[in-house]
């Protein structure tokens, strides 16, 4: 056994050596603190007016927001409606001209931000316009001047979560490809989340969801790059034929090696994206944990707080780039150039990123999805259209999973083969 690791050893001595390897980790390290500042340099914010840097301003908008902190119940609506409805009543509360009429920034952040996340979803929820609604792929957002909260009594406060029940469970109804099972299960995941809800302030959650995909591409480029020499460098230095002529080159050596890229590959995964958690967290606050996952995605059905959703798509975005590293590995043992494997485990990462498949195309859809650069999208984790297989439904979180271990399984046995194998010159 000692030889095994005394290979294993040897082989992480020479991942290191490789400039290549270093370069790529510290240009990730940078990657990663460079998406830090901009997530605080690139946000706006309400106390930006008054003139103080972009990360006082966070700072200061966040201690609006916890002002609020705690339960949001039937009370906190009924604040927030009628702190809303003193906001509307005034007009020097806005600034009013021949183009119309414009809430000011003082007044936003004394009626509305200390409530802004009750209030976004009672603009959502009684809107009938959805034309007025916009996302960004994960928060949905009231466009309209006019908000529904404005006509809003705080009697209405009542039935909020009924009508967050509601209007979740219409919009799953209202999806024309979804199939029963499916539908069913959105409902059965819907009755199981917690009410009331929460309120704080999440923005350090936030940046991580919207930049988990940049970060998660990142880290497989580096890994393709760091371990595609692994069995091709071993042909294009001729070390092959010693390699698989020695004592333990068919068995001890090929292990060793797959082991190496596996650690590898799990190791830098897990230490960058808690790291990067960590680090959004130092920097917009820890506060947020707590809170429902239906605050940032209003219809969504997943009975999860944010920070159960924050570590089931770490573990799916682990697992996936684990797949991909195997692919990797089986590329670096079929071609003789490092420069060919880092080429197809590229072409795997981006080709699936140029077709854009409706939902109508359920099948093409699906299979696109477990692409690697597809299957770490937060809003693909969480996405509404589930995978159905002989009648068993999974949540994409579930089946990006077990997708990948049992892939990443059946790869093994094919790589070492390949490298035992393959014609020796």
């Amino acid at each position: 056994m000692s030889s095994f690791f005394d290979i294993i050893s040897f082989e992480y001595k020479k991942l290191f050596k490789r400039k290549s390897t270093m370069i790529s980790l510290f240009l990730l390290l940078v990657v990663v603190v460079f998406l830090g500042i901009i997530s605080v340099s690139g946000a706006s914010y309400w106390h930006s007016e008054s003139g103080v840097s972009a990360f006082e301003a966070m700072k200061l908008d966040r201690e609006v927001i916890r002002s609020k902190a705690g339960l949001m119940d039937v009370a906190f609506i009924k604040e927030a409606i009628e702190q809303n409805a003193i906001m509307i009543a005034n007009d020097e509360n806005y600034i009013i001209n021949d183009y119309g009429r414009y809430l000011k920034g003082d007044a936003y952040i004394k009626y509305v931000l200390p409530y802004k996340n009750a209030v976004n979803m009672l603009n959502i929820m009684y809107e009938v316009n959805t034309e007025n609604l916009s996302t960004d792929g994960l928060q949905f957002f009231n466009m309209d001047n006019v908000k529904p909260i404005d006509t809003l009594t705080v009697k209405d406060a009542e039935s909020f979560y009924a009508t967050i029940n509601q209007a979740s469970a219409s919009y799953i109804n209202s999806l024309p490809n979804l199939s029963q099972n499916e539908k069913g299960r959105h409902i059965d995941m819907l009755s199981q989340v917690k009410i009331p809800y929460y309120n704080d302030h999440y923005d350090g959650y936030l940046n991580f969801y919207k930049r988990l995909k940049v970060i998660a591409l990142i880290l497989m480029i580096v890994i393709a790059i760091c371990i595609s020499p692994i069995f091709a460098n071993e042909y294009y230095l001729k070390t092959d034929q010693i390699i698989l002529s020695s004592k333990y080159g068919k068995s001890k050596v090929i292990s060793a090696k797959l082991f190496t890229g596996v650690t590898f590959s799990l190791s830098v995964s897990v230490a960058t994206l808690f790291g990067f958690l960590l680090l959004m967290l130092l920097i917009h606050g820890f506060s947020g944990a707590n809170m429902a996952i239906q605050t940032i995605a209003f219809y969504s059905t997943y009975p999860l707080t944010i920070l159960q959703a924050s570590l089931v798509a770490i573990v799916v975005t682990v697992f996936v780039i684990l797949f991909f590293g195997m692919l990797t590995m089986l590329f670096s043992s079929w071609f003789k150039s490092p420069f060919f494997v880092i080429t197809m485990s590229f072409l795997l990462l981006f080709i699936p990123g140029l077709f854009n498949v409706s939902h109508n195309n359920r099948l093409i859809y699906q299979i696109l999805q477990i692409f690697p650069a597809k299957a770490t999208e937060f809003s693909n984790i969480y996405s509404k259209y589930l995978f159905e297989i002989l009648g068993f439904v999974f949540i994409p979180a579930t089946f990006y999973i077990i997708f990948s271990l049992i892939s990443s399984l059946l790869i093994i046995p094919l790589t070492k083969r390949a490298f035992k194998n393959h014609q020796i010159e």
